[in-house]
């Protein structure tokens, strides 16, 4: 009895409080194991005078079956995510270096370069709109500029802005973020989302869970499946 709870208790130290101990990879495999030998001592156990029946045990080993064919499907599909995660970051690096245009859900980004240019905002809606506003705000939050557009189609879109605050003057370089809302005739809501845009200059890993981000040029990080488009930098 002693040796028998000394070796329980050595098993139960490595499983949970020892730090040094090789963590169990699969519980499916420790389920499909614990099952096998449930197995073995029912058999081993069982009443002579009553044994078994056959469906019973035809019936226990359908089970343990299924079980492993449950854990060999697990470990298929996690090596097709593996293999699926590989290939979005090998697709991921042939985007640097070229300019994508991405669903940004309820905000997008816009870069002034100081080069005179109009800034793109782009952006689609579910339904006509009467109205449309986009709010500017700087990289600290503040708002910078607020511009009331009006009518546009449903649909995608897009607006170009000067890159000027609300007093007409020229902001500074750097990186702004814009929202929108859009309302229709009643001055009900419409449903939109805006899409911003940028050059990739490089790719990365997401810690928490494995999926493939890019990183633009104004420092935007952006999952890649939220791109909608890639084209070359013109």
């Amino acid at each position: 009895m002693t040796m028998f709870n000394s070796t329980v208790g050595i098993v139960e130290g490595a499983s949970y409080s020892d730090p040094f101990a090789v963590p169990v990879k699969n519980k499916d495999d420790v389920s499909k194991d614990a099952f096998l030998l449930l197995l073995v001592e029912q058999l081993k156990n069982q009443d002579p005078l009553e044994p078994m029946s056959g469906t019973d045990f035809t019936a226990q080993l359908a089970q343990f079956s299924s079980l492993e064919q449950q854990t060999s499907m697990n470990d298929n599909l996690m090596l097709l995510q593996d293999y699926s995660a590989t290939l979005n970051r090998l697709s991921a690096l042939d985007m640097i270096g070229k300019a994508v245009e991405f669903d940004g859900g309820g905000s997008g980004s816009a870069t002034i370069n100081g080069d005179g240019q109009p800034i793109p905002l782009k952006f689609e809606l579910a339904d006509n709109a009467q109205e449309v506003v986009i709010d500017i705000y700087n990289d600290a939050g503040g708002r910078v500029a607020t511009l009331e557009l009006g009518y546009y189609d449903l649909g995608p879109q897009s607006f170009n802005w000067n890159g000027k605050d609300a007093d007409g003057n020229a902001l500074a370089e750097g990186r702004y973020t814009f929202e929108m809302t859009a309302r229709d005739e009643l001055g009900q809501l419409v449903a939109s989302s805006v899409n911003g845009g940028g050059e990739v200059r490089g790719v990365e890993t997401d810690p928490k869970n494995g999926n493939t981000v890019l990183v633009l040029v104004d420092g935007t990080r952006v999952g890649i499946d939220q791109v909608l488009g890639v084209k070359a930098v013109s």
